[in-house]
């Protein structure tokens, strides 16, 4: 027959039990930690993009201008058709 279910018995459970808890919601705020320093790295990153794509933006206009300033020197030279 199997043993009798006692109170120590289910109080030594629990106490495993409350044991196993303690050491899940300790890895969890760990988790949450490394979450949360994920999201500020990827955060400062977008942000990096972010300032690359307007400094490119910025670059491609300027050769824009100078590329139809070439054009209109070079229609006055004579050195493409108009």
């Amino acid at each position: 027959m199997p043993d009798e279910v006692t109170n120590e018995l289910i109080y030594a459970v629990l106490q495993k039990m409350q044991g196993q808890l303690s050491a899940i919601l300790l890895k969890l705020g760990d988790l949450e930690t490394r979450v949360a320093s994920v999201e500020e790295m990827t955060a400062s990153m977008s942000a990096r993009i972010a300032s690359v794509e307007v400094g490119y933006a910025g670059m491609q206009k300027r050769v824009d201008r100078i590329e139809h300033r070439l054009d209109r020197i070079e229609t006055r030279l004579g050195l493409i058709e108009a």
